[in-house]
């Protein structure tokens, strides 16, 4: 396996611990990092300013709500399988802009989201035991989870494929005229 694809894969499983974390977060740090200019359609969107600001938005709203009372457990089948969809997005999103393979991202993605739902409820659990006020776990949860969205950003960086693509197919088509 190649470097960079060891690369990619670490940082889809980043993003899916964050995804874990916060679902929203990941994504919106993956559209916040990303230069429209990628290979895919959907990855360009979310790269302009309303894609941004939505998954900003969204992203902002979900810290907020995370620190009402009556927020259901992130481990429940909805909320679970709401991060394991986003981590698994992310992470084929990070392998798709740093021309990693977005399959086996997204499954390490996934898997990401999985252990970063469970890390954080389970601190959620020991420090609601009277060591941290819940407030403040909540905090640093959050803070946690923007810090690993962007450690995974900076591990995926973006690869332009217009320049290279067209490069590519340049030599190629000399190659076939010439010969």
């Amino acid at each position: 396996m190649a470097r960079m694809e060891i690369g990619a894969l670490a940082s889809a499983f980043l993003v899916g611990v964050a995804s874990g974390g916060r679902s929203m977060t990941g994504l919106a740090a993956i559209a916040l990092t990303t230069r429209p200019g990628t290979a895919s359609p959907v990855l360009d969107r979310a790269a302009t300013a309303p894609g941004r600001a939505v998954l900003t938005v969204a992203a902002a709203g979900e810290l907020v709500g995370d620190k009402l009372p009556n927020t259901p457990s992130r481990l429940l089948p909805l909320g679970l399988s709401s991060r394991v969809a986003a981590g698994a997005a992310g992470g084929a999103a990070l392998a798709l802009r740093s021309r990693g393979n977005p399959g086996l991202a997204a499954v390490c993605g996934g898997v990401g989201a999985v252990a970063g739902s469970y890390a954080g409820a389970t601190w959620r659990r020991w420090a609601g035991t009277e060591r941290v006020t819940a407030f403040a776990a909540a905090v640093t949860e959050d803070l946690l989870t923007v810090a690993t969205a962007v450690l995974a950003c900076a591990l995926a960086p973006q690869r332009d494929v217009s320049a290279s693509g067209r490069s590519r197919r340049a030599s190629l088509w000399r190659v076939r005229r010439n010969g």
